[in-house]
Parts: C-alpha cells; structure tokens; sequence
C-alpha cells in the first residue's frame, strides 16, 4: 500500500523516538554503571568490551558509504567518517582518545599504569564479537533501506548513550585533578557536541525519503529495530559479565 511522504516522515520520526524507551537505553548496564565507582575488574571488563565494540565504528561509517547510491546520503556519512579521524588530525581521531581515557582510569583504579596491549586483550567476549558480526550484517545488507534504518538508529542512540556513559564517568572524578579530568574525557565532549549538532530532521527526512509503501517501512525498522536489539543484548552481556565479579 502507498504510504504519504508526510506520513512516512512522521511514522520515521516516531520510530527514532522510540530509542529513548528501548532496552538499548534503558538497561540495567547503564543504571549500574551510573550508581557509583565501581571495583577496577568490573570497569576493566566494561573497558576491553566498550572498547572491542567501538574499534569498528569507522568500519561501520565507512561499510554504510559504500553500501548506498544516493550521493547525498554518501557525502553525509564521508563527513562523519572525517570526523571520526579527528577532522584529519590523527592524535584527535576518536579512537585514540577512547583508549588514553580508558587506559587512564583503569591504570589509576589499580593503582599503576595500564597498557593499550592490555586494553586489547582478548578482542572482546565471544557476546561482543557476535554483535559485532551482526551488526555489520546490517550494514552491508544488500537493501539500502535496512542500511539507512540501521544508521537511524545508531544515530538516535549517539547522544544519550554518550550522556550515560559520561555521568559513570564521573563517578571517578576523584582519581583526577580537575584538568586532568575534563582532558581525559575529551572523547565524551566530541562526541556530546556532535550529536547535539547532528540534525535529526536530516536523518528522519534521509530514512523517509526511501519510503514510499509499507514495504519500504518495514525494511527500514528491520536495520532500525536490528540495531537497537542487538545492542541491547550486548549491554546485558556486559552487565553480566561484570557482576559475575562481585
């Protein structure tokens, strides 16, 4: 059945909404990370698996380029992927500060350094790197219209993922000077100020414009709901792994 562009926009711009209600947000994951400074074993599992799961965001980004004809979907996700490289300076690219701040804490939390080897360790639970093989299924799905649902929802997770992971964070602001606090979690301000620059609308107006019957909806919210339901379950895994340990 045809479906309106107003009302295809309005049915996207629900759906990416909806995020704020979803288990990929509201978990207990983030509520026991949000509750208070946490033993060093338990952060370091948050640390190896947070950080094994965002090594491939620019694998992501760059997978969702090629995995789409329209141009300006193209230049959109290539300016995204410049950022992510730290706007061409690769002391800032975001990856980089992922690992100074994590390796940061973990080392003040033992009491001594911690190395980006140890960081590494074990490249993630067997949880993590399924999600991770899922989640690049979406993204190189042969259907642009799940690949732009998936980008949707990995969009609509950025800012307030961001903003809970900072307030954990906080949690060990004692372990720091006040400079040297607000400089290790530079990757939380990058990442805080471009998702509140990031313009919602685009996205919402970018996923309906692929919309033109239920059909086309439907394959949107398959990498949209695909999204948010792995990276749901992923977060239970971490959350499970770290509590094995109290």
């Amino acid at each position: 059945m045809p479906v309106q562009h107003a009302a295809a926009t309005e049915t996207i711009r629900d759906m990416a909404g909806s995020v704020r209600r979803h288990p990929a947000l509201e978990n207990e994951f983030y509520r026991h990370w949000m509750s208070g400074p946490l033993p060093f074993r338990q952060v370091e599992v948050f640390a190896r698996e947070f950080y094994a799961r965002t090594i491939d965001t620019t694998v992501m980004i760059a997978l969702s380029v090629l995995h789409t004809d329209d141009l300006a979907a193209r230049a959109a996700r290539v300016k995204h992927l410049y950022t992510e490289y730290g706007n061409g300076d690769p002391d800032k690219a975001h990856l980089l500060l992922l690992e100074r701040m994590l390796t940061g804490l973990l080392g003040r939390l033992r009491g001594g350094g911690y190395s980006v080897q140890e960081l590494r360790a074990g490249g993630g639970r067997p949880e993590t790197r399924a999600f991770g093989d899922a989640r690049r299924a979406l993204f190189t799905d042969a259907d642009p219209r799940v690949v732009q649902g998936a980008l949707l929802a990995q969009d609509a997770l950025a800012h307030s993922t961001t903003i809970r992971m900072y307030e954990g964070m906080r949690n060990y602001k004692h372990l720091y000077d006040e400079e040297e606090f607000h400089a290790s979690c530079e990757y939380f301000y990058v990442h805080i100020c471009e998702a509140a620059k990031s313009d919602r609308e685009e996205l919402v107006a970018a996923a309906a414009d692929v919309c033109r019957d239920e059909v086309d909806l439907a394959q949107v919210r398959r990498g949209f709901d695909g999204v948010l339901d792995l990276t749901a379950a992923y977060w239970a895994a971490v959350h499970r792994a770290m509590r094995t340990l109290t």
